[in-house]
């Protein structure tokens, strides 16, 4: 027998023992070895049933509203134009008198203050009379509640010595579950 063949035959041997020596702690049960001595044991739990969790948010969903309404819009009649120029025309002439026609420039001050006052005078007085009408779009948020359904993980019932148990996990178990086993005995660390 060649050295390679003992030493294929030597780990083979080895690792038949250290399954056998598992399997004689776990007690036939599935049980494995934790390598932390306070940590819990593993066992491999038959699972018999598995739910998806569904549950229901209300969410808030923003949504634009736009709409054309119809307005009347004021707008200057005629008469504000012929009140803003004769009043243009008023104040040109107080400035040109004030200036005894030697001051140009007092004459178009004066033109542009009659003019404005004349304006704002019409303006106050009601000129603005005729309407016409028009379209603007107006728009609005409005905030609507909807309700939705989430994904959140499956209830798994198990079986394990006998007993059901369930649990809840983020995945979808197969037909085998691991969970945790304490095995300390009574009275071990204040337990």
């Amino acid at each position: 027998m060649t050295v390679q063949a003992v030493k294929a035959i030597s780990v083979l041997a080895a690792v038949a023992a250290t399954l056998a020596t598992g399997d004689a702690l776990a007690g036939g049960h599935g049980y494995g070895r934790s390598y932390d001595h306070f940590g819990p044991e593993y066992a491999y739990a038959r699972v018999i049933d598995v739910d998806p969790v569904i549950r229901y948010v209300t969410v808030d969903r923003p949504e634009q509203r736009c709409w054309n309404q119809a307005v009347r819009r004021p707008v200057a009649s005629g008469n504000v134009a012929a009140q803003t120029a004769a009043g243009g025309i008023i104040g040109a002439t107080i400035g040109h008198i004030l200036g005894h026609g030697d001051s140009g420039a007092l004459t178009v001050a004066g033109g542009a203050a009659g003019a404005v006052i004349a304006h704002e005078n019409a303006v106050r007085n009601g000129a603005y009379v005729e309407t016409r009408a028009g379209v603007v779009q107006r728009c609005e948020t409005v905030s609507h509640p909807f309700t939705e359904k989430q994904f959140d993980g499956y209830r798994v019932t198990y079986v394990l010595d006998g007993r059901h148990y369930t649990t809840h996990t983020d995945y979808r178990p197969g037909n085998r579950i691991q969970v945790p086993v304490s095995a300390y005995p009574v009275g071990r660390w204040g337990r």
